[in-house]
């Protein structure tokens, strides 16, 4: 297995401080690939998203370095459990809402990935099956029991730090020959056609090499489409 992965985190043209984040890490046939997104109407999003990032940095150096022949799920496992603890210390530090951030996660080991989730960044993946989504945005719209008439239109119902008990999603599957993946956060996907977004990407799945210009596409296109946002983007490319 061979990986590339680049990454992009700025706060675009409009606000005046960055409350995105995002970790890229790669070592051999492992990675783990992060964009975590401040929200905005917490009082310490920024925070929350560095907490994130900078622990989940420190797991990998200090944890995964030093267990790279321990099992995918049982590597996924304890990333469940520092997620969940990560969440459990903004709580405590913050209080409910105090300091928020939603955390798209992927992880890749072994010929198998992970994805872990909360809130509305997005993990999209490209192989021979096609492009798709593979998580779900945690907003209000897409509760099963949502009126069709309902005005919180975007509403986040999961961040973390945002409760005392994170929701989150996830799911683990085997990676295919010759794959991509894009990690994202709303400054991106509400600014760029989603059909845009799959073209690039079956682009980097297609490329011999990964370089920041294919994200530099994308990034232009959302500043073009006037995102308001600051704006996160990770492309992965893996060979088997």
């Amino acid at each position: 297995i061979s990986m590339i992965a680049v990454g992009i985190c700025e706060k675009g043209n409009v606000r005046k401080e960055n409350q995105d984040a995002i970790l890229v890490r790669c070592a051999k046939r492992s990675g783990l690939f992060i964009v975590a997104d401040g929200v905005g109407g917490s009082r310490h999003g920024g925070d929350a998203s560095s907490h994130l990032v900078i622990n989940f940095n420190r797991w990998w150096d200090e944890c995964f370095m030093s267990r790279t022949e321990s099992a995918f799920i049982d590597l996924f496992d304890r990333l469940k459990e520092l997620t969940e603890k990560l969440n459990g210390d903004l709580y405590r530090w913050y209080g409910q809402g105090g300091a928020c951030s939603t955390l798209a996660l992927l992880f890749v080991h072994k010929g198998r990935c992970g994805y872990l989730s909360a809130g509305d960044s997005r993990i999209y993946r490209c192989n021979r099956k096609g492009s798709r989504l593979i998580n779900r945005d945690d907003v209000w719209e897409n509760r099963a029991d949502t009126p069709e008439t309902a005005s919180n239109q975007g509403k986040l119902l999961s961040a973390v730090g945002g409760r005392e008990q994170l929701d989150y999603s996830c799911a683990t599957d085997r990676l295919l020959l010759r794959e991509s993946f894009f990690l994202c956060s709303d400054g991106i996907y509400k600014f760029v056609d989603q059909d845009k977004l799959y073209r690039q990407l079956k682009g980097v799945r297609r490329r011999f090499n990964l370089e920041e210009s294919a994200l530099n596409v994308i990034v232009q296109t959302a500043l073009d489409n006037g995102t308001t946002d600051n704006y996160s983007l990770i492309a992965v490319k893996i060979g088997i």
